[in-house]
């Protein structure tokens, strides 16, 4: 018993060894440079407070990604749910948790009229989610007169955005989809599926019945995202396809987490690469560095731990031979 505690603790730390690293080098960066905003307890605060958005929206497009469905979805459903559900809200006179509830629910409605396009046409997701981020774009510029919401004004509903409910909102999403990915019949269909898809209809997983379930997952998980972002920020309305930027802003710790989740589980590893890169783009803030450079460093720093994740096992035998030549 000992013996596994003892190993879960150690696959627990080679979890999160990811951020308390990026966070330790860039906090000897800032010092050695005179900068001392990193080191305060604001901005740990702001760290883990971003990371909670991220998570959320991770979340939702790893759950499709590890069926090898590519979405381009979740930003402008994060908009349009927030835009809809905030104004809604505010119209009815209703509490922060009607408006997380009402929120979620267009949010499902939206993930799931994509879903069932998808189904329908069988074509790949990446042809439809483009089609559907084109059309909600378009109808978040018609709602409510293009007025988009300020949600921040009303004080009294932003309470999923601040502690501490914000870190009980992503303590119960992220039990509910450990649970639902580990102990579920829809979590082993899901890997099933992405293990192998053809053997795993051949031994009776319904795919269209997993698929329609995952998109009603990921809307529940991005309607909470909606009401976390339409809390802290002015949402307007997206045109050209800019709603994808939410989208791209998690796929770091996606393609993170997904490494580190060989070591725990799926959430925790999606978290702790929510937590570095988080704190990889704020302290870039912290040393003055502009938005297009710091664009340009997340990139090479996803490229290069990709690289040498993807490499390990070419790496290690390099060097043992090395090692032996030598």
């Amino acid at each position: 018993m000992q013996v596994l505690m003892l190993k879960r603790a150690i696959n627990l730390l080679k979890t999160f060894l990811f951020p308390i690293a990026v966070y330790v080098i860039i906090l000897i960066v800032t010092l050695l440079m005179n900068k001392t905003g990193y080191v305060s307890s604001g901005a740990f605060d702001r760290i883990i407070r971003g990371s909670v958005l991220t998570t959320i929206t991770a979340y939702a497009i790893a759950l499709p990604l590890s069926g090898g469905r590519w979405d381009f979805a979740p930003g402008i459903i994060i908009i349009l749910a927030g835009i809809i559900g905030s104004n809604l809200t505010i119209d009815l006179g209703l509490g922060p948790i009607m408006l997380l509830a009402v929120t979620v629910a267009v949010a499902v409605l939206l993930s799931l009229v994509e879903g069932l396009l998808y189904l329908w046409i069988r074509v790949p997701t990446i042809i439809v989610s483009l089609g559907v981020v084109m059309m909600y774009e378009a109808l978040s510029g018609v709602v409510y007169g293009g007025s988009g919401t300020q949600l921040y004004m009303h004080a009294g509903l932003t309470v999923f955005a601040r502690s501490p409910w914000i870190y009980i909102l992503l303590a119960v999403i992220m039990v509910l989809f450990y649970y639902l990915l580990s102990h579920t019949k829809f979590g082993y269909d899901t890997r099933s599926l992405a293990a192998n898809p053809r053997l795993a209809v051949n031994m009776g997983v319904k795919e269209k019945k997993n698929i329609f379930l995952t998109y009603l997952v990921v809307g529940a998980l991005l309607g909470a995202a909606a009401v976390i972002n339409a809390s802290t920020v002015l949402v307007s309305p997206a045109g050209n396809l800019s709603s994808t930027a939410l989208m791209f802003s998690s796929m770091g710790p996606v393609l993170v987490g997904l490494y580190l989740a060989q070591f725990t589980n799926l959430p925790l590893g999606i978290f702790a690469g929510a937590l570095g890169m988080n704190a990889l783009s704020y302290g870039m803030v912290v040393l003055g560095i502009d938005s297009s450079m710091q664009t340009v460093i997340v990139g090479v720093f996803i490229v290069g731990f990709m690289a040498y994740t993807s490499n390990q096992e070419r790496i290690r035998v390099y060097l043992s031979r090395r090692r032996a030549a030598n």
